[in-house]
């Protein structure tokens, strides 16, 4: 299941995140490979649990923190999940002819209950850039068949954590960013590193 909701990032937010994660993908650059204190426990091509960047300073991760946990992501969570837990954020930018794709996968496979039938998990993409064709446009699985989503810079795209998607590289010549929020119906506990784990409320 998936679902866009358009325009739903506010202005101030979008340019802020806009620059915001290009600003981590140069400073993690020079780390990947290396270890992490926190969520996966390395640093990758992406960064998971971006709100507690250990390389950044707490004001920094704060403020990135408050879109994790604003008033209006709120409201569209619980569209979904009535009682929602706080679980991963993630920056995923794209460089321009970066070797960087995802494969077909899951979002619950990674978590520490990828065969809970019950488990109810949202991945929300707030969308940084317009995707296209060409910048590694996202693709899901559902009825048989993949849909090629190309969602327009401001719009986020809701993933239940049971669906398929996939997305190939960027093969422009201007970066393809986005913010993930990962949302849970309950708390995960101490997986790996330690994942974020209380009530989201505002």
């Amino acid at each position: 299941m998936y679902k866009i909701f358009e325009q739903a990032i506010p202005q101030e937010t979008l340019t802020y995140l806009q620059e915001w994660t290009l600003f981590t993908k140069e400073l993690c650059e020079s780390y990947q490979g290396k270890s992490k204190a926190n969520g996966s426990g390395i640093y990758w091509q992406g960064l998971d649990m971006a709100s507690q960047l250990p390389l950044a300073t707490e004001q920094q991760n704060q403020k990135l923190f408050e879109v994790y946990t604003s008033q209006w992501m709120y409201n569209l969570v619980v569209q979904f999940i009535p009682k929602p837990y706080l679980f991963n954020d993630q920056i995923v930018v794209k460089s321009p002819n970066e070797q960087f794709d995802f494969q077909p996968h899951r979002d619950n496979q990674f978590g520490p209950l990828p065969n809970e039938p019950d488990l109810v998990t949202q991945n929300f993409t707030l969308v940084l850039d317009d995707f296209t064709e060409e910048n590694g446009a996202l693709q899901v699985w559902e009825n048989k068949q993949w849909h090629k989503l190309l969602p327009k810079a401001g719009d986020i795209v809701m993933i239940e954590g049971n669906t398929i998607h996939k997305s190939e590289i960027n093969k422009t010549d201007k970066p393809r960013r986005v913010y993930i929020c990962h949302y849970t119906d309950r708390a995960m506990g101490n997986f790996k590193q330690g994942f974020y784990q209380t009530v989201f409320k505002v």
